[in-house]
Formats: structure tokens, sequence, C-alpha cells
């Protein structure tokens, strides 16, 4: 039997992932979920999940014992709740720690962290020619700790790289839109909302002008929801059955050599505005310092709307065969619609 902890599987990102491996048809596999919500809890354990053993724990990613505990039990977790918080995957370094010494095996590690550690302190004022390719380690490895979700990379990093008790990949995702689809949708048990997106239209309709950061002129990097659980699909699979997924002569990197980039598309973020300002009938006025940590409390998230974060996801896209087919085009849709159904409500 091969057991799975997925923390933060009932998220936005989490969710079609999850949804996934409990219809996977596998009688060898034992999932664990933590989840927060007593409700949500109980819907889960109610699901008819395909003949897939299902242990649904109650509590956050931040009860550090607990966390320590579940991971000590599991062969593979899923890291996908917050990526900034240290703290919490400190516990689950730890748990993975005490699995590797009770058992002589390296558990795995797949964690989900995402391209704002790529933020250039542009403000919205320029476009950068800087491109992060996964392929290119020394390129990464030149991003300091102090950048977003950095040191919680870099901690994974060295668990795996330096204490060799752990094969670690890291997953990052440029800005994820789309609406999620799966099981846990269906039953009402995943968070459906982009939080990025939303908190961004949200805030342009309670201060009634399209927001944006300094000229907008900034790059992000974006990737489709059910596209992110694509390529951690073919992930875990080439991890597991590497002859059978991996594509020939490619390689399953992890530690200091596990980033994989997910994004098929880029967009100046001054063409967000416009949508907003068009389809809303909001003027555009730039965000000023007090209101960036009003509306968006995360500091990672402030960051993201101003700065540059150009990735290109090589180790995806040669090394797993993923094949991303949702482009700009189906980006900018996706924030019509967030317009569209942010309007509705108000």
């Amino acid at each position: 039997m091969k057991n799975i902890l997925f923390i933060g599987g009932t998220g936005y990102i989490g969710g079609p992932i999850l949804s996934r491996f409990l219809q996977r048809h596998d009688p060898s596999l034992t999932i664990s979920a933590l989840v927060r919500s007593p409700d949500k809890a109980a819907k889960l354990r109610a699901l008819h999940t395909q003949g897939v053993q299902i242990n649904v724990v109650v509590g956050s990613h931040n009860d550090a014992a607990l966390v320590e505990a579940l991971v000590a039990e599991a062969d593979v977790v899923f890291s996908l709740a917050d990526c900034d918080d240290l703290q919490a995957a400190q516990s689950i370094l730890r748990g993975l720690k005490k699995r590797f010494d009770a058992t002589g095996v390296k558990p795995t590690l797949i964690h989900m962290s995402g391209t704002g550690c790529l933020g250039d302190r542009a403000k919205g004022e320029f476009s950068s020619s800087t491109v992060y390719n996964d392929m290119d380690i020394a390129q990464i490895e030149t991003l300091p700790a102090t950048q977003p979700h950095r040191n919680v990379d870099l901690a994974i990093v060295e668990a795996d790289s330096t204490q060799g008790y752990t094969n670690a990949y890291i997953v990052l995702p440029g800005i994820v839109y789309g609406k999620p689809h799966g099981i846990l949708v269906d039953a009402g048990i995943q968070n459906p909302t982009n939080l990025a997106l939303s908190a961004y239209i949200k805030a342009c309709f309670e201060r009634k002008a399209a927001g944006i950061v300094g000229l907008g002129k900034n790059v992000i990097s974006h990737v489709d929801v059910t596209e992110v659980a694509d390529q951690v699909e073919l992930l875990y699979n080439a991890i597991h059955s590497p002859t059978s997924t991996r594509s020939t002569g490619s390689e399953i990197d992890h530690g200091k050599n596990g980033y994989y980039f997910v994004a098929n598309g880029e967009v100046e973020f001054e063409k967000v505005a416009e949508i907003v300002e068009k389809h809303a009938g909001l003027p555009r006025r730039a965000f000023s310092d007090a209101e960036m940590p009003a509306y968006f409390p995360s500091p990672s998230l402030q960051g993201f709307f101003g700065d540059n974060g150009r990735c290109d996801s090589q180790r995806s896209y040669q090394g797993l065969g993923w094949k991303p087919v949702k482009t700009t085009v189906d980006f900018l849709d996706a924030v019509r619609e967030e317009v569209k159904e942010n309007w509705n409500l108000v």
C-alpha cells in the first residue's frame, strides 16, 4: 500500500488534484486529507471514491504536532496549502525525517510554491526581458532568500539535497485562473475561487476604480487551474512509474534541480486593468501605498501585481510531456468572466 497525504487538498489549486487521486481506480492507494472544516470533512468522508481508501483528519496545516504525525506515516506528501508558511513547512519536514528514519526509504514531497519568487520590484513601471527557465538552476539560485516563497523553497531543497531524507519537487505556477473541475467542486467541498484574481477585482469594485500598480507594464505568467492539475498528475506518475510516463532521455529531477515552473502564457498587467475599466466602467486609478496592504493583506500578493514574473516551463514541457492548451486569450476571457460575476454582486 502507498500512503498519500494531502495538505491543502480542498483549496482552489489542491481540489482538482485531490479529486483525480480519489478517482484513480487504484486499490493500492490509501489517501489521507487534512481538512480544517468539520463540515467539509464529513462531506469528504461520504464521497464515493471508486474504491480508494480515504482517511479524513480535521485540523489545520498550522497544527504542528498533528501535521508532523500525519506526515510521518506517509510515503507521499502533497503540500498544497500556504507556500509562505515556513513553520508549517518545517512541521512537514520533521515528519518526513521521521518517516525516513523509520523506514530507510526517502518519502516524496510535492510542494506547491509560485512564481511570486521571481518578483523584481518593478512596481509596474517597466517590462523585464528576464525570463527564468526551470532548466537553468544557476539562474534560479540567484534568487535571494528574501523573495516571496523562497525561504520555504530553500528549506525544502536543504532537506533533499543536503540532508538527504526526502525527494522533493517544487511546483511554481504563475497566476492561476479558471474554473476548477472535479468531484470536490461538485460536492461543494473545495474552494472554487481564485484568491489573487478575485481579490484584485473585488478591490477594484470596492474602490470604484480599476486598480493598477504604476503603469501596469510588468509582465506576469499565467496558467489554467485544470492544467496545473495536469502537470502535477504527470509529475507524480513520472516519479512513481518513470518508465511508462517519462519522456525519452529526460530525468525527473528533485531537490536543488527539482524546480518545475507551470505557466503557458504571459501578459502585461495593464491588460487586466483595461478589462475592468471597459467592462465594469470603472476609471483607472493607481493603487496608493496605503491601499495595497488594505486590499491585499499578503505581502507576496502586494508585490505580485506590480512585479515582473516571467518563466519558461521547459522541465514540465520536455521532462513530463505537459501539453497545456490555454493561452493568454483564455486568461483574459477568465478576467472578463470574473468581472461579470462581481458586477452581478454589486
